[in-house]
């Protein structure tokens, strides 16, 4: 389902804040995939996360971002009424992720965590990070994980009882933060 999307928003830690003279942070952007089953055929969609910041300190990175899940499209209007609905979105209509300073990425990429909440649920899930580049002007990162609809407590729409959606939503990203000229000293907790 699309609502998986929201998931790869990446975060920001507040609590036990610190001054950090290594701190650099800059405004990122995020290009979200998702990719969903069902008995009748697979579906997926893309949106973009809301803007937000990369932080790095000391060889690792962190960031928080949102996603609006009403922005969740698939290209069937009737698919994405049962979406929404499923979320709640009146009510919860936004995704929130939060990936806590892990270490970036070598060569082979890495593991990291997404602290992800939907709706009133909140789960960590295991993000694989990979391809990321850095240069003067912008880091970049590729990053992939899955989520299970009932761990958030989501029940999966069906039509008529026989077309269903299946319970894991594979989700992919890009990452893009543009350097700029200065450097953020945020208050934030050390990695």
């Amino acid at each position: 389902m699309g609502l998986l999307c929201g998931l790869w928003i990446v975060g920001f830690t507040r609590g036990g804040e610190v001054a950090d003279a290594h701190l650099k942070s800059w405004p990122a952007t995020a290009t979200i995939r998702f990719a969903a089953t069902s008995t009748l055929h697979d579906f997926g969609g893309e949106l973009s996360a809301q803007p937000f910041t990369l932080s790095i300190s000391n060889g690792n990175w962190s960031a928080e971002a949102d996603v609006l899940a009403g922005q969740m499209k698939t290209s069937n209007e009737k698919r994405d009424t049962s979406m929404y609905q499923m979320m709640d979105t009146n009510r919860h209509p936004r995704l929130h992720g939060i990936v806590a300073w892990s270490p970036i990425p070598t060569a082979v990429g890495t593991n990291a965590t997404l602290n992800l909440t939907i709706r009133d649920s909140k789960a960590d899930l295991p993000v694989r990070v990979t391809d990321w580049q850095e240069t003067a002007e912008e880091i970049r990162f590729h990053a992939e994980w899955e989520v299970s609809l009932k761990q958030f407590s989501l029940k999966p729409p069906s039509v008529l009882g026989v077309i269903r959606v299946g319970d894991r939503v594979k989700l992919n990203a890009d990452v893009t933060a543009k350097k700029t000229n200065t450097t953020h000293f945020v208050p934030t907790k050390k990695p």
